[in-house]
């Protein structure tokens, strides 16, 4: 049955994301724990996409309410699998919904999210070329303790998957082991899947069966080995979590530095797979970027900024330790050091935010300077306006929000209150501590403290009597 010419048949694939991880300790089932800031199952289906699969079916089970949310993209059906009785049991349900389905069905794990599209495809072509009725995804790992052996004929061929506890002294040595993940001619899965029996200790249907089912009866069974064992580590406690975590944001790093952006030291620097760097940016040590955040070309990302979910415009310096999250930042902007913009705001070009602002749905037009310890919420702010330290909006009275908006080219100064709802028309001047409480028309002054004043002689009289 081998032929070097085959093409691979239309494909279907099905996800194995029923389980539980009760070793994960956790509230939530194993397919929707996060991995480099995206849910696992979220990293499967997308190394799958670039297969391009006729269909696409997640058997669901434990917690499925939280893994269909998690899964749902357009070209994903779900199947439910009532009642855990193992990885064939969860097969027959996944292949259920395909019907007739005639072609290759590759069967992959939820837990399993490290797997590159470029192994899936290159299992699905060798599968192919050999004209197997399934080919098993392996590995090669230094200590394969735990994990079923692959016993491979003198044609190279699997001639059997043997578990750990069921192996020889002779087997156990043997160091490629079986990864999960498996490609099938559709016909000949759903045959062998309807002759499983729970005939083991756990009283459950294992998919690794179909393989021996195979075997014995003459099905070649081909294998392909991973590029690495890092790719097939499967997820089971919060140990394996962290390891998969390392593998996964090495990837991200690694991508980010050869799409042109600079790391001053990768190691203690944390990117999300779905964060984008611009060409020529410089990202500094303890930079956390996180969810699917964008930094344009040339930006400068500061010692322990934290960004998430925020667009960084081109050339923008986000100094040390600012935090930016669910905004947009404009192009040429200098943002902190200890500065904090967020919930949905947005700043435009040329804009500069100082030491220990912050910014909360507010939007800050062209060229606009907040500098030091300025509060700006909920507030609409113009072009070339100055904000003066020690600047706040009041824009809660107790049980609502209210807006402020602040027109081009004004000068608030420092100490200023302005209590919202507030207008400041363009051009406008908010003198030093003046609290604003009404509408301060176009192109006026606006005054609003005390008048000062002297007491001549009071200071030097009050230390003879205190004797000081």
């Amino acid at each position: 049955m081998h032929s070097d010419t085959a093409s691979p048949k239309p494909l279907a694939v099905v996800v194995l994301a029923a389980g539980e991880g009760k070793r994960l300790k956790s509230r939530h089932p194993k397919p929707v724990q996060r991995l480099c800031g995206r849910p696992l199952i979220d990293h499967v289906l997308d190394a799958i996409s670039g297969l391009d699969p006729a269909r696409t079916v997640v058997v669901v089970g434990v917690g499925k309410e939280e893994v269909i949310a998690a899964s749902s993209r357009p070209g994903v059906e779900f199947a439910v699998q009532e009642r855990q009785f193992g990885t064939g049991d969860a097969a027959k349900a996944g292949v259920g919904p395909l019907g007739d389905f005639a072609g290759d069905i590759l069967v992959t794990c939820a837990d399993t999210p490290l797997v590159t599209t470029e192994t899936l495809a290159a299992l699905r072509d060798l599968h192919a070329r050999q004209g197997a009725g399934a080919t098993v995804l392996t590995a090669i790992f230094d200590d394969p303790t735990g994990y079923g052996r692959i016993v491979r004929a003198e044609s190279g061929l699997v001639q059997a998957i043997i578990e750990h506890k069921d192996a020889s002294d002779e087997v156990r040595a043997i160091r490629e082991i079986n990864a999960g993940i498996y490609c099938f001619d559709a016909e000949t899965l759903s045959r062998y899947l309807a002759l499983l029996k729970p005939d083991n200790e756990q009283a459950e249907y294992y998919l690794t069966d179909v393989i021996g089912l195979c075997v014995r009866d003459g099905v070649p069974v081909a294998a392909l080995t991973a590029p690495s064992a890092g790719e097939v580590i499967g997820i089971n406690n919060r140990v394996q979590l962290a390891e998969a975590e390392r593998i996964a944001r090495d990837r991200t790093r690694t991508r980010v530095m050869l799409e042109g952006a600079t790391l001053i030291d990768p190691a203690s620097t944390f990117i999300d797979a779905g964060v984008t760097v611009g060409r020529d940016s410089v990202i500094w040590p303890g930079a956390m970027i996180f969810g699917d955040s964008v930094i344009g070309e040339e930006c400068e990302i500061g010692p322990h900024a934290y960004i998430k979910d925020a667009s960084i415009g081109d050339g923008t310096v986000v100094r040390q330790a600012s935090v930016v999250t669910d905004s947009i930042i404009g192009k040429r902007c200098q943002i902190g050091p200890f500065s904090h913009i967020r919930n949905d705001s947005r700043t435009e070009t040329g804009v500069r935010i100082g030491s220990y602002t912050e910014v909360v749905r507010t939007h800050i037009g062209e060229g606009t300077k907040a500098l030091h310890f300025t509060y700006l919420g909920d507030a609409e702010v113009g072009r070339g306006v100055n904000v003066g330290a020690g600047t706040i909006t009041c824009n809660y009275d107790g049980r609502r929000k209210h807006k402020t908006v602040i027109g081009d080219d004004c000068f608030i100064g420092s100490d200023a209150v302005i209590v919202a709802p507030a207008q400041i028309g363009d051009r406008a001047y908010v003198g030093a501590g003046t609290v604003v409480t009404a509408p301060v028309p176009a192109g006026s002054l606006a005054v609003g403290r005390a008048r000062q004043s002297i007491h001549e002689g009071w200071a030097d009289a009050r230390r003879e009597r205190d004797g000081i």
